[in-house]
This record gives structure tokens, C-alpha cells and sequence, in this order.
């Protein structure tokens, strides 16, 4: 229930509640893969710089389903497949769902929030279900 549009805000409140409440003593790298991080990550120093622990390096990468959207040049320095260790990761599996959504999506509107999360919960559960036994 976010409001249209990319906004960045909503994605610095995650990062800094991973780097506040998150277990992280042990952690050493990250990767983050956002769509549009290659105007993310510009200010992010700015944004968050007390917040991201020292001993932490973020890799940034774009999914490689938006990453050929992008220009020439962040393809080479944000695509998964040129990170070490990252392979090559599509990072898009949410967007993937948005299709079977589109069927509950004329009952959830009209829903209040708490039957909207729920006949998305409920629908979420059988896409899962369904995967499961198809294994």
C-alpha cells in the first residue's frame, strides 16, 4: 500500500531499519539490487552515512530484466552477472507475481486493508502452494 511512484524515502527507511535492528555483527557484504540503483546509490552517503555500519561493503546491482533498459554503462557496472559471487541473479521475482495478481486485484481494491491483505495473502499462499506441488 505504498503510494505510486518510486520514492526513495521508502527505501532508505528499509536500509536504515536493516542497519539499526538487523542482526549485522557478522555480516561483511551486502548485495542490493534495486532497479533504479545506479540514481540510488548517488547520495546514499548523504542519506544514511551514520546509519551503514563500517565494517559493511554494499555491492549495487540492477536486475537483469531492467538492467538492459539502463545505458550502456550500467549494464557493465551494475549488472549481477559482473559481481563476484553474485552470478547471475534476475533479482526481479517479485514483478514476476504482478500477472496472477491482476485476478484479485478488482476484489482487493474495493477491499478494506485488512481484507485486501488478506485475499492477497490468501492468493500469495496458493501461488506458493501450487509451485510447491508442481516441484
Amino acid at each position: 500500500d505504498l503510494p505510486a511512484g518510486e520514492q526513495q524515502k521508502n527505501v532508505d527507511y528499509i536500509l536504515r531499519e536493516l542497519f539499526r535492528n538487523g542482526d549485522m555483527e557478522e555480516v561483511r557484504r551486502i548485495l542490493f539490487m534495486y532497479d533504479i540503483v545506479c540514481q540510488y546509490i548517488v547520495h546514499l552517503a548523504d542519506r544514511l552515512g551514520p546509519d551503514i555500519p563500517p565494517h559493511i561493503t554494499i555491492d549495487q546491482a540492477i536486475g537483469l530484466m531492467h538492467v538492459h533498459g539502463h545505458k550502456d554503462d550500467c549494464y557493465h557496472r551494475f549488472a549481477s552477472s559482473f559481481i563476484p559471487g553474485a552470478a547471475i541473479t534476475a533479482g526481479e521475482i517479485l514483478e514476476t507475481l504482478w500477472a496472477s495478481l491482476n485476478k484479485v486485484s478488482s476484489q482487493a481494491r474495493t477491499a478494506t486493508l485488512a481484507h485486501r491483505a488478506e485475499i492477497i495473502d490468501d492468493h500469495m499462499s496458493d501461488n506458493n502452494w501450487k509451485k510447491i506441488i508442481n516441484m
